[in-house]
């Protein structure tokens, strides 16, 4: 753990950075430390009891618990406690569900029409999840990503381990869970976080693969592309392929490697084909035709300028971000090369796209970490010996410090706050006393030249605040404005028979928390022409529900996400 490192001068013929303890050394299990890695020296051949010790002990050190025990507070605890939220989330329960419904595992549905623009890896996962717990639910819907987060931060450790040090991979999963970003996807019931572990995974297995020089592994590291693509589409076999080509130029493998790489690429593409050709050319011509070429050559929504990502990585990595540029740099002087490539590679290729999202960019999360991870490890102990660096450091421990005792004085003025914290004064009062602790201990560790506590003390501060963002302050945003309770309470005596119509917009979390099929119509004369009971749901803004005004009776309200919606219902016609 990070109490077990000791950052200071190294010792003679060490690599300035993070030294091990001995302590540390009985952890490494037999692996041999130098500047460059760590490598696994193993009990002797014929002691067959040693091996198998050997290798649980690598796989499931302490450290692996750590990462676990982050990821279950980070991830797992409390996951169905939010609303799923439009239009996103809602979208993929919907289909998993309607897949049960019908029996049709292949041809995903939303609201009964087939629904073209997405493959159905996601909801397939949802299905699974549900069967295992007994429904489609928030909890079932969000678990495959919160899985698929804490698999990415074991992959993650693992490939830190195995470019540069054991260290590095601790840091590195640690940054990789507790950056903005990733703290977030790893809860939502959206496709991105599977199609990065897929991502993820081609990239360990083929560097793996390249490193032990086996080609037979080659071809089979990029079968996971197989299920990235069936998750969001080619983008999961071109990036894996494109990282690993530009390694193996980089480092000189590149023949070797050529034909493994063609071939795995093309059985990846075998695999995923199946269910396109069992899906119909409808499937096809919208999803990859449309929804991939399309949207990534001319752009027909989320069009962006090319500078779009810079502020969007930065901001949606802090506060990792600040070090990425010069942990880029040093990667580059290191011949770091996997992942440099890995961010570059996918860098550039989100943002040759004319349609951007921060979203796109999560593949690369990782290679970021492990850039900043690495980096830090061997730099953290020259930062606070420089004089500039260590005031830089102090100033951010002040803040660290002031801004949790800041909370009691701005809870009279912020009504967010109010609404996070509510009257929950005594774990407004524990979480700022741990803060205001961890920002004293990072201060300190400063001046007295100690940077593992330092760096203790900073994880476990990120860690209080990822807690209270999924404990606190996502649950009262749903309470606020991103729950549509506020209109299925209006319809809870509603027949399941009554049609529902949504009339000008269209909300996918309403048509799962409703629970049945909803007609979307824009012409008052379709809803006035029906005779039998029937409600209509209408966005209250510009006039555009004056038509039904005329047609209905009087309207209950309720509001939605900062807008005003007007619930009209009729019964036997009249």
């Amino acid at each position: 753990m990070l109490k077990e490192i000791q950052f200071g001068p190294p010792p003679a013929g060490e690599a300035r950075g993070i030294p091990l303890s001995a302590s540390t050394r009985v952890h490494t299990h037999g692996h041999s430390v130098g500047s460059t890695g760590c490598r696994p020296l193993g009990p002797h051949k014929n002691n067959l009891k040693n091996i198998a010790q050997w290798h649980i002990n690598s796989w499931f050190s302490m450290r692996t618990l750590v990462i676990l025990g982050l990821a279950y507070a980070l991830f797992f605890h409390g996951l169905g406690a939010v609303s799923l939220w439009d239009p996103d989330e809602p979208r993929q329960a919907i289909e998993a569900r309607e897949m049960m419904a019908r029996g049709d595992y292949v041809h995903p549905y939303l609201n009964g029409v087939p629904y073209l623009e997405k493959p159905p890896l996601y909801p397939w996962l949802i299905i699974l999840t549900a069967r295992i717990t007994g429904k489609v639910d928030e909890f079932s819907a969000r678990l495959p990503s919160a899985v698929a987060a804490t698999l990415l931060l074991l992959l993650t450790y693992f490939l830190g381990r195995r470019l540069d040090h054991e260290v590095s991979g601790f840091l590195s999963a640690l940054i990789l869970a507790t950056n903005y970003q990733f703290l977030g996807n790893g809860r939502e019931a959206v496709m991105d976080m599977v199609f990065a572990l897929c991502i993820g995974l081609s990239v360990f297995l083929g560097y793996v693969s390249l490193e032990k020089e086996k080609r037979w592994l080659l071809l089979l590291a990029l079968l996971p592309c197989a299920a990235a693509v069936l998750a969001k589409g080619p983008a999961g076999l071109v990036i894996p392929v494109g990282v690993l080509f530009f390694y193996s130029v980089a480092t000189r493998r590149f023949k070797a490697s050529f034909v493994p790489l063609a071939t795995g690429s093309l059985l990846a593409l075998a695999l995923a084909s199946i269910w396109f050709y069992l899906a119909g050319k409808a499937y096809i011509d919208e999803f990859i035709l449309h929804q991939n070429i399309t949207r990534y050559m001319t752009g027909f929504d989320h069009v962006e300028p090319f500078w779009y990502y810079f502020p969007k990585l930065f901001v949606n990595f802090l506060p990792w971000s600040i070090a990425l540029p010069f942990a880029t740099f040093f990667a580059y002087r290191r011949r770091l090369w996997l992942p440099l490539i890995w961010l570059l590679f996918t860098f550039l290729f989100f943002d040759v796209s004319k349609s951007k999202r921060a979203i796109y960019l999560l593949p690369c999360y990782p290679a970021c970490a492990l850039l900043v991870g690495t980096y830090l490890k061997e730099r953290w102990y020259g930062f606070i010996e420089k004089r500039w660096t260590a005031i830089l450091l102090c100033l951010f421990g002040v803040v660290l410090t002031i801004v949790p005792v800041c909370l009691f004085p701005a809870m009279g003025r912020l009504p967010l706050l109010r609404q996070i914290f509510g009257e929950g004064m005594p774990f407004l009062g524990l979480l700022v006393f741990s803060l205001t602790v961890c920002g004293l201990v990072f201060l300190l560790s400063v001046l007295r030249n100690a940077p593992g506590k330092g760096f203790l003390a900073l994880f476990i501060y990120l860690g209080f605040l990822g807690f209270v963002y999924h404990s606190h302050y996502m649950p009262a945003v749903d309470r606020s404005s991103k729950s549509v309770r506020p209109i299925t309470d209006h319809l809870k005596d509603v027949p399941a028979t009554t049609p529902v119509y949504f009339y000008g917009f269209n909300s996918p979390a309403l048509i799962f928390y409703l629970d049945r099929p909803v007609r979307i119509v824009v012409n008052p004369a379709d809803i006035d022409a029906e005779k039998d009971d029937v409600v209509v749901i209408a966005e209250d803004s510009r006039g555009r529900a004056d038509p039904l005004k005329a047609i209905f009776p009087a309207p209950a309200k309720a509001r939605y996400e900062h807008d005003n919606y007007l619930i009209f219902s009729r019964k036997n016609g009249g």
